[in-house]
C-alpha cells in the first residue's frame, strides 16, 4: 500500500465527497458530518471492548494512536480513510458506535489484506462497463442476447450482527448480556457468490444479514484523497 498520508482536513473532505459525489457542494462537509466522524476517532482511542466478547486482533479500527501527545495531528493513510468510511456506513444503518468501533477492530485486517485487491480492479466509480476477457480472474457476468460478458469487480462484506443473544447455542462465545454478538464476518466475490451464499444462509440459518459492497467505497476514497486540498482546522486567527 502507498506510504502517502493525510491529513484530518482532508480525510472529511474526501469522505463527505464519497457520500454525496456530485451532490456535494463546495465548501465542504458540514459540521454534523465532521462531528460524526470525530467522535468515531475518540471512541476509539478510549472505548474498553472487554465487555463485548472475543478480542479484536487489532488494538485501533481506524489509526494507529499518536505517541506525540495532544498537541500531534494524526496523519492518515488512504486505508484509514476507508476504514473510516465502512464505519459511518454502519453508522447509516443503526450501528451504535461503540458497536462499530469493536467490529472494526476485528474487521481491520481482513480489510487490509483484501485493500491492495480491490483497488487494483476496475473502476467501478467510472461507469464504464469492463469485459471480462480482459479481467480473466475476476468473476464475470453472463448477459443475455448474446452480448460479452461482463467482470464484477464487487466485493461484498456480509455481517452477522446477533441483538437477542438468548437464541444462540450455548457453546457460543457471549459478551455481556446487554451487547449483541458479532459473527464472523464473510467476503464474497461477485454478486453471483452473493447470491449463493445468502441462498445458503436464509431463511433457515439466518434471516436478516448486513452486507456491504466494499469496492466502490475504496475506490472513491482513495481517487478524493487524491484530489483533496489541504484543509486548516479550528477557527481562523484574528488579524491584529
Amino acid at each position: 500500500m502507498s506510504n502517502l498520508t493525510y491529513r484530518r482536513g482532508q480525510v472529511e473532505w474526501a469522505l463527505w465527497r464519497t457520500f454525496t459525489f456530485a451532490r456535494s457542494p463546495g465548501d465542504g462537509p458540514p459540521p454534523i458530518f465532521k462531528t460524526r466522524i470525530k467522535r468515531l476517532l475518540d471512541l476509539d482511542r478510549h472505548l474498553d471492548v472487554s465487555g463485548f466478547g472475543a478480542a479484536p486482533p487489532s488494538a485501533f479500527a481506524f489509526v494507529e494512536h499518536s505517541e506525540g501527545g495532544s498537541g500531534t495531528e494524526a496523519e492518515y493513510a488512504a486505508f484509514d480513510a476507508f476504514c473510516l468510511a465502512l464505519a459511518l456506513d454502519l453508522l447509516d444503518v443503526g450501528f451504535k458506535q461503540g458497536e462499530i468501533v469493536y467490529l472494526m477492530r476485528h474487521l481491520r485486517e481482513t480489510l487490509e489484506d483484501w485493500y491492495p485487491d480491490i483497488l487494483s480492479r476496475p473502476s467501478l466509480i467510472d461507469r464504464q462497463r469492463h469485459l471480462a476477457k480482459h479481467h480473466l480472474k475476476l468473476p464475470r457476468l453472463d448477459r443475455s442476447g448474446g452480448k460479452a460478458p461482463l467482470a464484477d469487480a464487487r466485493v461484498f462484506l456480509i455481517l452477522n450482527r446477533i441483538e437477542m443473544t438468548e437464541v444462540l447455542a450455548p457453546a457460543h462465545p457471549r459478551g455481556k448480556a446487554s451487547q449483541p454478538v458479532f459473527l464472523e464476518p464473510e467476503v464474497c466475490e461477485g454478486i453471483t457468490k452473493l447470491t449463493a451464499r445468502l441462498d445458503d444462509l436464509m431463511p433457515l440459518r439466518r434471516r436478516t444479514v448486513i452486507m456491504l459492497e466494499i469496492t466502490a467505497v475504496a475506490q472513491a476514497v482513495r481517487t478524493f484523497l487524491e484530489a483533496a486540498p489541504l484543509v486548516s482546522r479550528g477557527r481562523p486567527r484574528r488579524s491584529t
